[in-house]
């Protein structure tokens, strides 16, 4: 048999995967003819193969020295490549082009070097020369479209893997790929659909069904998301991270023990998940496990020296045990490590409102700060003045995580029920996955209702500009699940903030704030705002008491025949000057006891802390009654145990006020000089309780002993407070809203006359 046959021969073997056979066929024609090129260079391809790189590279160069083809340029390339040999790669694969400048493959395979060195912009060029040569390249757009996803070039990046599946529908990971980018972009819909289109192809994958679960986890459909979660563990039992996201979901599900024996479970398999040991504080502090908590953090601080969201977390937890001023240390930690951390500044923000050491001034200097570093550079103008008719129905849009069990839906609920449907469509954009009996009436009296759970800043914005919203209404500020950034984009025409938040915004783009001369007395408090305050009639707000209400109790002290104060407000608001006025009180009352309620007393630590804030003051233990939070109407039947309210300052209570009169427990106040410190002014002048507003300290102690000396003046307030609440402004729906209506119309026309 000739040469060329045997060559022959020997390739077909190699093409048909018989390696041993080819390259012994190979070596016999070199033992013949020691400068066969075509042996050579096909016996260092079969090396290559066989990851025997040394022997590619030693037959490849003879090639080369023999006749310096663009092929064997490029096939040694190849060698180098996979050998971490970059700089010589790079080399051969110019050559190989500069031989035969029509070689796609060539230009593809030097972009991937690049790519991988991070080098993107040069990788690019190669990508780009690699289709110049052949628009069909598949690979080379499947490559493009990778490096415009690393540089966040997200268009482009779906361009590029769109153009890819055009030539080939069956590539997994680019499918994998649109479905991570969609996901990032918050348009998790599209998300969806392309991880299901890469589980169609292999379904097997754990890694997908990780992540389609995590795209229904953010879309809020938590049971779609861990029943996906689960298929992940079973056909990966060791995938620590879906161990992880399923922890997530469960949490957010409330099935807090069951989602810490997950976190564990993913510990259990890498004890190095520092994002694990973050997630297991929150279930553990959501526990009221507090100290537990904070422990977790700091072992995940200790994985990731600077890991921003425990430091932020941390923040949260001492906010939690009543540490305002570890709270705030941690958060400003956090911040400056990324500076641009949007929902540790808002709680940074509502932490300061607690603070007694922060003035009005330094507090909207705080806000300000906000705006400028964060929310500033987000806004663009929208065209709008097509829509002025001022005659016309209004389009009202509500905003708020808190459409649910929860303080805020007390005040927000008979607003939305109570609108005047013939002027007024309403809108609700509802940023929390939880559904409740609350949820279900809101949602029931709203002409359009959207949940905007994981969905983009930008998107909400752009969704808002479609339904075409007259006035947007904000009401969480910078409280939890807030979507204040998607108001400094500006997408409604008029913005208000109202209800959740008792400080300025900060934001230049909220235009007014609702609030009345009780809380803001005119002339006093404008400065401290960037919104335009517009003041009600009488309240700020309406108050829906609970319909499961118990009924008012007798007086306690009636049968105890000794006085029991009571505050059930967050503890975080409970300052050290709190617990000062507080002790006074009870000094001058020997015989008096003290009900603090509240979500934090399921810890020990908080439980402790409190007790020594007594102590220090000289109060026994046993005069202070500590009771964790529990659920409407248990919750409220806790007040038929109090004769008298006490509130918080400078961080007056709202709701916690409310409900405390509605079960026939007058509260006292200390009226303060901004927003939040006169909350109580409002709510107890309201009702004709104006009596029990002090202006000092002194005032607040005085008026507190007086009235626990009058039995009979308790009694009649037990008795009649729930009616006097009934039959006042804070609670007659009609009024309210026919006020708040009028306002809302008044501040549509004079936007119209702007324009």
């Amino acid at each position: 048999m000739d040469i060329d046959k045997k060559v022959h021969l020997a390739l077909k073997h190699h093409q048909s995967g018989n390696l041993l056979q080819a390259e012994n066929i190979y070596k016999e024609i070199l033992g013949n003819e020691p400068n066969n090129v075509y042996a050579l260079h096909y016996l260092g391809i079969l090396y290559h193969q066989l990851r025997n790189y040394d022997f590619a590279i030693e037959y490849i160069k003879k090639v080369l020295e023999l006749n310096p083809t663009a092929d064997a340029f490029y096939n040694l390339g190849n060698v180098y490549k996979d050998t971490g040999q970059f700089s010589e790669a790079i080399k051969c694969f110019q050559k190989s082009v500069e031989l035969n400048p029509n070689n796609p493959d060539a230009y593809n395979n030097e972009g991937i070097i690049y790519k991988d060195k991070r080098l993107f912009d040069k990788a690019i060029s190669c990508f780009k020369k690699a289709l110049q040569h052949n628009p069909e390249h598949v690979i080379a757009y499947y490559n493009l479209a990778v490096v415009y996803k690393d540089i966040r070039l997200f268009d482009e990046a779906i361009s590029c893997f769109k153009k890819a599946l055009e030539f080939n529908p069956n590539i997994i990971a680019a499918y994998y790929n649109l479905g991570a980018i969609f996901q990032e972009k918050g348009q998790l819909d599209d998300a969806i659909a392309y991880y299901k289109e890469a589980i169609r192809l292999n379904p097997n994958l754990a890694d997908l069904y990780c992540n389609l679960g995590t795209a229904f986890q953010n879309k809020g459909q938590l049971d779609e998301a861990i029943k996906y979660y689960q298929k992940a563990i079973e056909l990966n039992p060791n995938l620590e991270k879906v161990y992880n996201e399923i922890g997530i979901a469960l949490r957010k599900k409330g099935q807090l023990d069951e989602a810490i024996e997950y976190y564990q479970k993913a510990i259990e398999i890498d004890p190095n998940l520092f994002e694990t040991y973050n997630n297991l504080g929150v279930a553990l502090g959501e526990k009221g496990l507090l100290s537990e908590a904070i422990k977790s953090y700091h072992r995940a601080l200790s994985i990731r020296p600077n890991y921003v969201v425990a430091y932020y977390n941390l923040g949260n937890a001492y906010h939690d045990q009543g540490d305002i001023d570890d709270a705030e240390r941690f958060y400003r930690r956090a911040l400056s490590i990324k500076p641009d951390f949007s929902i540790c500044y808002s709680n940074l923000l509502m932490l300061i409102n607690y603070r007694s050491d922060y003035d009005a001034q330094k507090i909207f200097s705080e806000h300000l700060c906000f705006a400028k570093h964060i929310a500033e550079t987000l806004h663009s103008n929208i065209g709008a003045a097509d829509r002025c008719l001022s005659a016309r129905r209004l389009r009202i849009g509500y905003v708020s995580p808190d459409f649910r069990r929860h303080a805020v839906s007390y005040f927000s609920e008979p607003v939305i029920i109570g609108h005047n449907r013939e002027h007024f469509e309403v809108f609700c954009y509802s940023n929390n996955p939880a559904h409740d009996e609350v949820t279900q009436r809101i949602q029931e009296n709203t002409d359009e209702w959207h949940n905007i759970v994981g969905i983009s800043d930008k998107d909400v914005s752009e969704l808002i500009q479609n339904d075409k919203i007259d006035i947007l209404i904000d009401l969480a500020g910078h409280t939890a699940d807030n979507r204040i950034l998607v108001f400094a984009q500006k997408p409604a025409p008029i913005q208000i903030s109202w209800i959740g938040y008792l400080a300025t915004t900060g934001l230049s783009t909220m235009d007014y704030k609702i609030t009345d001369n009780y809380t803001d007395p005119i002339g006093k408090t404008e400065q401290f705002y960037t919104e335009k305050l517009l003041r009600l009639p009488e309240s700020f707000l309406c108050y829906l008491p609970d319909r499961d209400a118990p009924n008012v109790g007798k007086l306690p002290a009636l049968s105890s025949e000794h006085i029991t104060f009571g505050s059930f407000n967050n503890f975080s608001k409970m300052t050290s000057e709190v617990f000062s006025l507080w002790a006074k009180i009870l000094k001058e009352l020997p015989d008096s006891r003290l009900i603090l309620k509240g979500k934090n007393f399921h810890n020990k630590t908080t439980c402790q802390y409190a007790i020594d804030m007594f102590k220090q003051r000289d109060i026994a233990a046993q005069r202070i009654i500590l009771q964790p939070r529990d659920q409407s109407p248990k919750h409220l039947e806790s007040y038929n145990q109090v004769d008298i309210g006490l509130d918080t300052f400078p961080f007056n209570g709202a709701a916690t006020t409310c409900e405390a009169m509605w079960m026939g427990v007058p509260v006292i106040t200390l009226a303060g000089t901004a927003y939040h410190s006169r909350v109580g002014v409002s709510l107890l002048s309201n009702v004709g309780l104006s009596k029990l507003v002090a202006k000092t300290s002194d005032e607040y102690m005085s008026i507190a002993v007086n009235l626990a000396k009058d039995l009979k003046r308790l009694k009649s307030l037990r008795e009649n407070l729930r009616n006097m609440m009934t039959y006042s402004p804070l609670c007659d729906s009609k009024r309210f809203m026919a006020n708040l209506e009028m306002c809302y119309r008044k501040i549509w026309e004079t936007w119209c006359q702007s324009v």
